[in-house]
């Protein structure tokens, strides 16, 4: 088990009710002489009843046979071995009814057994795989965003790792195995979409690529509005800096004359002069989402200067 301490190459873990589904096959010498309370049970795969009298009504069976009943082959009033194999599916089962005195329903290499066996055991399984890898699709991004801690850096880069990830196994499975026809049989493609109604892929399909986009979008929004911030971060160290630089550029380097100062004394003017700006442009940074605010209030024409004094002082240190 995959939450267990035991050690193995392959884990796995519980991702649907604990009911496995499975294929039966089975031969009859009479299946015309079943019920239609035999046949739900077999399709439903549930106990026998020892009572006479039906236990379920007739909208039920009624409902089965039109959902659940591929009666391609089944035509019981003629009561002809050619016309006596049933197909029965409702997603967790898929079951095979017919007459054992009929050849070709128990040649295991061109009859039905053999169909049974290489065809409809491929279909089955590609419906069930299709539903196994969307539902773990779905626990992966429900753990993925349970673990999500927007406060938490860590936890956003992991997020964002875990929904890279997701995004690439996701479209690997939509171009390599994600069939919507596996056969241009008749009999194979209805059979097959009958499945895929049964186990509803389609729209579990279609939910898990909707929540992946969604993931996606949310960490494109989350870097654009990461990358708004650093713009006007910026924004606000260029146009403070713009200020001292204006000034440098109109004085020259005529303000101080250093040129006759020996290299010890220029080293120490460089270093009395890059810790102040250094601090300041540091300070700069730190503060630039309150100077950003109080610029845009400088650069209203309908705020009052005095209001205007009162956001610079309003800055926090």
């Amino acid at each position: 088990m995959h939450h267990s301490n035991a050690v193995g190459d392959l884990r796995y873990r519980q991702i649907e009710y604990h009911r496995m589904p499975m294929l039966a096959y089975l031969s009859f010498e009479n299946p015309f002489v079943l019920s239609d309370e035999d046949f739900y049970r077999l399709g439903t795969v549930s106990r026998p009843s020892d009572m006479d009298a039906l236990p379920f009504s007739s909208k039920v069976f009624a409902a089965f046979e039109a959902n659940c009943c591929y009666d391609r082959f089944w035509i019981p009033e003629n009561n002809s071995p050619m016309a006596s194999t049933r197909l029965m599916c409702n997603g967790h089962a898929f079951v095979m009814v017919g007459m054992a005195g009929n050849p070709f329903f128990v040649d295991p290499y061109t009859g039905s057994l053999g169909q049974f066996r290489h065809q409809y055991f491929l279909l089955t399984l590609i419906a069930h795989f299709h539903k196994a890898s969307l539902l773990m699709f779905s626990d992966r991004l429900a753990v993925a965003l349970a673990k999500l801690n927007v406060q938490d850096e860590n936890s956003i880069r992991n997020f964002k790792r875990e929904t890279r990830l997701l995004q690439a196994a996701f479209l690997r499975f939509t171009q390599r195995y994600w069939f919507r026809e596996v056969s241009n049989q008749a009999i194979s493609s209805q059979l097959f979409l009958m499945l895929k109604r049964h186990l509803d892929t389609e729209t579990l399909y279609s939910d898990v690529r909707e929540s992946v986009q969604a993931m996606s979008q949310y960490l494109e929004n989350e870097d654009l509005r990461r990358q708004a911030d650093t713009v006007v971060r910026l924004t606000v160290v260029t146009i403070l800096g713009l200020v001292g630089t204006t000034i440098t550029g109109f004085l020259g380097m005529n303000l101080f004359a250093l040129a006759e100062e020996t290299g010890w004394n220029k080293l120490w003017y460089f270093i009395g002069a890059s810790i102040p700006i250094t601090i300041l442009i540091l300070f700069t940074v730190a503060k630039s989402k309150s100077l950003s605010e109080f610029l845009d209030v400088l650069s209203d024409d309908r705020v009052l200067w005095l209001s205007k004094i009162k956001q610079f002082l309003h800055i926090k240190t």
